[in-house]
Parts: structure tokens; C-alpha cells; sequence
């Protein structure tokens, strides 16, 4: 049952690398504008930080990020999870929430720049911008909890609607998206802290030991709205045997059930571990088989340092495709990069 205690802050049980985090998602269906933003507060490492993108069409993305230091005790910062220009806002639990941002933006005319390092960046790859943006999210269906307690995470979808500007354009959107929070210890190099298997790991430059079969993500998470009545999310990881396996959950029609037996495969652009399409197949818990044809409109790399080197977290905007309905959502893939 969804506990209204969980949309504010838990007691930090003492692993350095906790994390209570907050994310946001939505695509509007017609404009293609789409957000997604991630507000982490890591009281081991004493900063919270904001990363909030949001996707303008195209190839084009506006890129922010912030940082505050912070105590201990997370508590305190209930009602005020502000990060940098980001700001959150609980109007009611597990019903309204709103998201808000006031400030500069690196408007990046095509995205995947942000593979690149940043020294070897063309000068001129981003031009300076300010973003401002308030948006509402009002949940269409309780949560839908894949753990809780002292280490928990819930996925919530809702309708969202809100003005986006960037200089002088404006863009008035709606659309359908996923919300998530979770609470626990947090590693970006193997996923959830104790979750996931070592991934194979690309070394040196990004495109080294690219295979014949392409990269080996070690986590693909996804999230997809085919409007208010049929939506799923949930993620996959690397096994032994090389497949990407996992589990999540599905709406239809106002019902939840989990899904079962989720399988992932990606194809790439060449020699790059950009993807530009999935297949998912799986099973409701009531038997229905499910297989989701994703296309990925647009990529939005974001790199997590890492001692040795980084975790690319590759953000794709995607069109889906099921039982003949056309949806939008994320399709996220997690690659290691060594130094």
C-alpha cells in the first residue's frame, strides 16, 4: 500500500553511497518535447545534486546540472528540494507534484557530444541559454512498489502539462509520464548497490572493444506511456550467459500486474554504443505475452564519474510500439567506461 511517509525523505541507514532520489519523465506526442530529471541527495558523499534535460527536437537537447552541500540527516530538507535552478514540489502525495526550473541551460544543438571528452569538444558545441520551465504532474494511478521499507522504490505514472521556454521560444506541452523514488545504497558502476553483474567493459577510447555484436550495456531501465490507459516500466540486467534480463510492471486499463521474464535486445549506430533501437519481450502475471518494438528518436549521454573511469547513462527518447498502439517514453542504457 502506498505509504505517504515514502514521498518524504527516510532515515539514512549508515552505507556511505545511500541515496534518496527523486525522477521525472514525460514526452509531449505531438511536439516530441520531453523531459526527463533525476534530483539524488547522497549525505555520504554531503552534496545533492539536479540533472534535468530537457529533449527540443530532433538532435537538439538543453542540458543542466547543479550541485548543494548537504547534512546528514535528509529530514530536514523535507520541502525544500531545491538543487542548483531545480526545484520540486510535493502539492499533494501520490497526486500533484510540480516541477520547476529557472536558469542557464547549455542548449547543445546535437547531443551526442556529451560522449565526447570535454577538452576535445569543438569550441561553440553549446550555445548558452536560459531555461525556464514549471510543469505539473498529476498521477493517474497509485503507485506501484517493486520494494519498500528501509530500501524501497515505487514507479508512478501521471498526465503532464506546463510551459518550457529557452530564450525566446516557448513551448506549451502535455503528455503522459513516469515518476519514481528510491531509497537505499546506490552504486552508478553495478546499478542498485548488490543488484546487477559486472558488465563488459569498454576500455580506453569509448568505441574500443566494440564487437561484431556491438556494446554490452549492463543495465537497460525503460519507461513508456501509450497515454492514460496502457503504460509499463521496469529494467533489465546483464547475466552471466550475456543476456539482458529483468522484470517491471505493467498498466492496462486502469489494472496493474508485474512483468515477468523481460528480455532486451539493442541495436547501434556503428562503432558507437549510441542505440537506436529495442525489442522487449515478456509476460504479464496473468499469462498475456507482451513485445514492445522501440524506435530512439533522440540520445541524451550522461556521464557519472567513476573511480577508473565512468558509467555512461545514455538517456533515449524513444517511439514505442504495442498491440498496435503507438507510445513514447525512455529507453535507458547504463555502459561502463574505463580510463
Amino acid at each position: 500500500m502506498a505509504n505517504p511517509k515514502d514521498e518524504l525523505m527516510h532515515p539514512v541507514m549508515g552505507d556511505k553511497a545511500w541515496s534518496e532520489s527523486y525522477y521525472f519523465n514525460f514526452v509531449d506526442p505531438d511536439s516530441k518535447v520531453a523531459i526527463f530529471t533525476r534530483m539524488g541527495w547522497r549525505p555520504g558523499d554531503g552534496w545533492a545534486d539536479g540533472l534535468h534535460a530537457v529533449y527540443l527536437g530532433g538532435d537538439r537537447v538543453a542540458f543542466t546540472y547543479g550541485q548543494r552541500n548537504i547534512e546528514q540527516n535528509l529530514a530536514k530538507y523535507n520541502g525544500d528540494l531545491s538543487v542548483g535552478h531545480l526545484t520540486l514540489g510535493c502539492e499533494a502525495p501520490f497526486d500533484h507534484w510540480t516541477i520547476q526550473y529557472d536558469g542557464p541551460a547549455q542548449d547543445i544543438a546535437d547531443a551526442a557530444i556529451l560522449l565526447e571528452r570535454s577538452k576535445l569538444r569543438p569550441e561553440g558545441w553549446f550555445t548558452p541559454a536560459h531555461l525556464n520551465m514549471k510543469l505539473d504532474f498529476k498521477a493517474l494511478y497509485p503507485p506501484h512498489y517493486a520494494a519498500d521499507g528501509d530500501r524501497g522504490h515505487f514507479e508512478q505514472t501521471g498526465e503532464v502539462t506546463g510551459d518550457i521556454k529557452i530564450g525566446d521560444q516557448v513551448f506549451t506541452v502535455r503528455g503522459h509520464g513516469v515518476r519514481d523514488k528510491s531509497w537505499g545504497p546506490r552504486d552508478w558502476g553495478a546499478g542498485a548497490s548488490g543488484s546487477g553483474s559486472p558488465a563488459n567493459t569498454v576500455v580506453g577510447d569509448i568505441t574500443d572493444n566494440i564487437t561484431e555484436d556491438g556494446p554490452s550495456p549492463f543495465v537497460n531501465w525503460f519507461s513508456m506511456n501509450f497515454g492514460a490507459d496502457l503504460a509499463m516500466g521496469g529494467s533489465c540486467f546483464r547475466h552471466p550467459d550475456g543476456q539482458l534480463r529483468g522484470s517491471g510492471w505493467i498498466q492496462i486499463d486502469g489494472k496493474t500486474e508485474d512483468l515477468a521474464d523481460v528480455t532486451i535486445t539493442s541495436e547501434y549506430k556503428a562503432a558507437s554504443i549510441l542505440h537506436k533501437s529495442i525489442v522487449l519481450t515478456g509476460r504479464t502475471t496473468s499469462g498475456k505475452p507482451i513485445h514492445v518494438n522501440g524506435r530512439v528518436l533522440t540520445i541524451c549521454p550522461t556521464k557519472i564519474p567513476m573511480p577508473g573511469g565512468a558509467t555512461f547513462v545514455n538517456e533515449g527518447l524513444a517511439e514505442f510500439e504495442c498491440d498496435g498502439k503507438v507510445g513514447y517514453g525512455i529507453s535507458e542504457h547504463w555502459h561502463r567506461v574505463s580510463k
